[in-house]
């Protein structure tokens, strides 16, 4: 993002066992990396509820590899929903990714909150993921704009105080379809993500990382029983 994020293809081809334990550090304490990144392929989301202050939303074209029958690798242009927010909070988080080596299927899952879903419990500041899907309930507050395009959606702010210009990095000239608001509540959210990345701190109580046998998926998240503080 404007030279803080790392490149969005930079770590297509890693594994995602490999991201996730470097994002890792700090387990004992519930306390992530300042920089996580998750981006191998695609993960289920899900979570319970999430809040976001100066929230916004694009349509954006990335490029994906595709793995051919022969063996060939191509790269197809995809559009995706890209999301952002300068801080927030979570209320539960689960992220499951399939992995497949030497022929054999896996999935990664890392979960993490206090299990009490009256708290939104998971700190994240300046938050960005890329979905394929997303489903939930979505209530936006404050100044809220609906349909501007999406080099026009404002998160985060420059060390000046004043918005950083096309946070979401969206293609200026392809005026995509954008959404902004001072504030954004997710609930009983899931969805498809072809990328997270979480540059600011990320406090996540009750970390587990866990692998499981064959191709599972998150389950599905229960309504939060109190609105975030």
């Amino acid at each position: 993002m404007n030279g803080t994020r790392w490149g969005r293809s930079a770590l297509l081809g890693v594994p995602a066992l490999v991201l996730v334990a470097l994002c890792g550090i700090g387990m004992n304490t519930g306390a992530l990396a300042h920089h996580v990144v998750i981006q191998s392929g695609t993960a289920d989301l899900s979570t319970s509820g999430l809040y976001g202050v100066d929230f916004g939303l694009s349509v954006v074209d990335n490029t994906q590899k595709v793995r051919q029958a022969d063996g060939t690798v191509v790269l197809r242009d995809i559009r995706l929903i890209r999301a952002g927010f300068a801080q927030g909070k979570l209320n539960e988080l689960c992220i499951a990714m399939n992995q497949t080596i030497l022929g054999q299927d896996y999935t990664l899952k890392l979960t993490g909150g206090d299990g009490n879903l009256s708290t939104w419990e998971v700190d994240a500041r300046n938050v960005e993921l890329d979905g394929a899907r997303v489903a939930g309930t979505l209530t936006l507050d404050g100044v809220v704009k609906f349909g501007i395009t999406g080099e026009d959606v404002t998160t985060i702010k420059a060390p000046d105080g004043t918005h950083v210009e096309n946070p979401l990095e969206a293609t200026p000239s392809r005026h995509r379809f954008g959404a902004d608001s001072t504030f954004a509540e997710f609930t009983q959210l899931t969805g498809k993500v072809y990328a997270m990345e979480i540059v600011g701190p990320f406090a996540l109580p009750g970390l587990k990382v866990k692998i499981e046998p064959g191709r599972t998926t998150c389950p599905a998240p229960p309504a939060p029983t109190a609105p975030p503080s």
